[in-house]
């Protein structure tokens, strides 16, 4: 609730009115015949039981064998009588007739009735896996394959030792002098490319990686040039070693 100086008003206390007294639409009068009060309908064991030594069976008021069973009627003749069926066979008295004899072709109806017939399905034998010759064995492609992988490690083992053995015995030749300033020629020209590139491709502020990189891979080249032009340019005979 709000502080307010309205809430110092005292308010009204509303008072209910009081409901008229109850007073039944019956009649006060009752007869004291229509209350039993426990006269008549006196029960003295229907809670407790009976007393002690109320109950004194007899000996001749037992209970005899089929005493309890219920009286049934005597049994008449059924209304609905269960007439045998006669067996379509003919009995053991009967006489068979003779002389009938029948025109039709037994022959002709029964290959009638089979090529007009639908013929019957087969069913189909369970494969029984437990009973083929191949049962409990190793499948075969799993020996191929395991065929193959032994040739192809045997041909590994085969390619290491023969270049284990060429390894040792190094060879060598000398370089001819043609190519050698051929080659010496090719490294100046390839120099001055990246040289050129890198003096007038390249800005002065380098503010991104790229510029960075860019820097780092022309003065790796130039680097490596270097060192080949020197290494060529020592002596006039140069030893080419192969690497089988």
């Amino acid at each position: 609730m709000e502080e307010s100086i309205y809430n110092l008003i005292p308010t009204p206390q509303f008072v209910p009115k009081k409901p008229p007294l109850y007073s039944s639409t019956h009649e006060g009068r009752v007869e004291p015949k229509q209350f039993e009060l426990g006269v008549r309908t006196k029960k003295g064991h229907a809670t407790f039981g009976k007393p002690n030594g109320a109950f004194q069976p007899k000996p001749n008021s037992y209970t005899k064998a089929h005493g309890k069973e219920p009286i049934l009627p005597e049994p008449t003749r059924p209304t609905n009588r269960k007439e045998k069926s006669k067996p379509p066979v003919p009995t053991t008295k009967d006489k068979p007739i003779m002389g009938l004899c029948s025109e039709k072709n037994f022959i002709t109806t029964n290959a009638v009735e089979n090529i007009l017939s639908k013929p019957q399905k087969v069913p189909l034998e369970e494969p029984r896996f437990t009973q083929r010759k191949t049962f409990g064995k190793v499948p075969t492609y799993l020996k191929q394959i395991k065929a193959r992988i032994s040739q192809e490690n045997e041909y590994v083992r085969q390619y290491i030792e023969q270049r284990d053995m060429q390894g040792s015995q190094t060879t060598a030749q000398q370089m001819p002098e043609e190519e050698r300033r051929e080659l010496l020629d090719h490294l100046k020209t390839k120099w001055q490319e990246v040289n050129s590139a890198y003096q007038t491709k390249m800005s002065f502020v380098l503010d991104t990686p790229a510029k960075k990189m860019r820097k780092e891979s022309l003065e790796r080249q130039l680097a490596e040039i270097e060192k080949d032009i020197e290494l060529l340019s020592r002596g006039s005979t140069v030893v080419i070693v192969t690497d089988f």
